[in-house]
């Protein structure tokens, strides 16, 4: 493929930082595959102020150490300081309600971060993660700099808040329309924001990858299973410990599985708000034996543990898609996901993987335990999920997509 467009401008707040390699990596190597195809990408990602006096914890130290521009493997970030803390509570009192807070006044902070990165990689295009506060950044740059920009919502959760709130749904409608080219995961949001849409305007469906280039050689993260672990079987589950993501209906559904499987594990790798529910909840049910918190891991780490585990669960709900549902599937692991979300679109129901009621721990300790009783059927799951995860949930195959679509605006 020869890229018309040989520059663009990435935005996302939802992006790696020095301190947190693994949030947003999927945006990272969506980039790499992008770079690989012979486009230059400079990448500007919002990052909260927190000023020194106020950074008494090591999560918000953290914040406050994130430089303004690293270079990761080739690639240009901008992290320019702004008073955009998108915590829930920020988002559900602040931001939906205000949208002002996530638009042109969180603009004039970053202002001059475009200014520079104009002048040093006079970028083409800019693709925007997110509409807020991305969406609404790049519809200012394409006013000021005459050039297309691309609206990518992977957000069902920030979909759902704009379509809820009459402000942000007025302003989300501005600046999709204003987009000269849509994209989302799936076909269910695709439907949503068509709502949004005048002209007969159509959304681009590219799914979330999870086969990266840097699993490609699999070889390198595949390991024996620990021996702590040797005679038990694990059960996987990796995301932020946030309510949607189901992890308290997977210690649940634990519990009522550890009478007939008594060597099960299950190892929940993430860190966020509900560390201490879940802590609370495994204790009460006095399920010390059977869970591990393993708070947050480098994503090499998540990977390798992926190559040994038995079962991956991700319960979630308000899913786009899922890249980590793609990283198990390139193991060739079983999956058990929700039902009527992003991955259920790619996934068939007992082909690739299992599909539950979300919220229901009775549904996913079924689907766990049918892995558990046929291992024959668990292996024939893990190599259809491997094959599909080769053809479905490619980086490479993703970013052939949308070359094609920079090249059509």
């Amino acid at each position: 493929m020869n890229p018309i467009i040989k520059r663009v401008l990435w935005i996302s707040d939802y992006f790696p930082r020095p301190h947190n390699m693994t949030l947003g990596v999927w945006a990272l190597e969506s980039i790499y595959a992008i770079q690989r195809k012979g486009i230059e990408v400079a990448v500007l990602s919002p990052t909260p102020w927190i000023p020194k006096l106020f950074a008494f914890t090591n999560n918000l130290k953290n914040w406050h150490k994130v430089p303004f521009k690293v270079d990761i493997d080739s690639v240009n970030i901008f992290y320019p300081k702004c008073p955009h803390y998108p915590h829930r509570t920020v988002t559900k009192y602040l931001y939906n309600p205000i949208p002002y807070f996530e638009s042109s006044f969180l603009f004039e902070w970053i202002k001059p971060a475009i200014k520079l990165i104009a002048e040093k990689y006079p970028f083409q295009a800019v693709h925007t993660n997110f509409v807020f506060p991305s969406g609404y950044i790049g519809y200012t740059i394409k006013k000021k700099y005459k050039i297309p920009f691309i609206v990518h919502e992977r957000s069902v959760n920030r979909l759902l808040n704009a379509n809820s709130h009459r402000l942000r749904k007025k302003s989300y409608a501005k600046i999709v329309n204003e987009a000269d080219a849509i994209i989302t995961p799936n076909r269910k949001m695709a439907d949503i924001i068509e709502k949004f849409l005048h002209n007969g305007k159509k959304v681009n469906i590219i799914r979330d990858p999870g086969n990266s280039a840097s699993i490609k050689n699999i070889s390198f993260f595949i390991q024996a299973k620990p021996e702590r672990y040797k005679n038990q079987r694990i059960i996987l589950s990796v995301g932020s410990l946030i309510e949607r993501k189901g992890h308290e209906f997977l210690v649940k559904a634990i519990n009522l599985l550890k009478d007939e499987f008594q060597n099960i594990k299950c190892l929940i790798i993430g860190s966020g708000v509900r560390k201490n529910f879940l802590e609370n909840l495994i204790k009460r049910l006095q399920l010390n034996q059977y869970v591990e918190l393993l708070g947050q891991l480098p994503h090499n780490e998540v990977l390798r543990t992926m190559s040994w585990c038995d079962i991956f669960v991700l319960p979630s709900w308000n899913e786009a898609g899922g890249t980590v549902y793609g990283e198990a599937m390139t193991f060739g692991k079983p999956i058990v996901a929700c039902k009527d979300e992003g991955i259920g679109e790619i996934v068939e129901d007992r082909v690739h993987g299992l599909l539950v009621n979300k919220k229901d721990e009775q549904s996913l300790a079924e689907a766990i335990k049918k892995l558990l009783r046929d291992e024959e059927f668990a292996a024939a799951i893990g190599r259809a999920s491997k094959i599909l995860a080769e053809n479905e949930f490619n980086y490479d195959f993703a970013a052939d997509k949308i070359i094609e679509l920079y090249n059509k605006i």
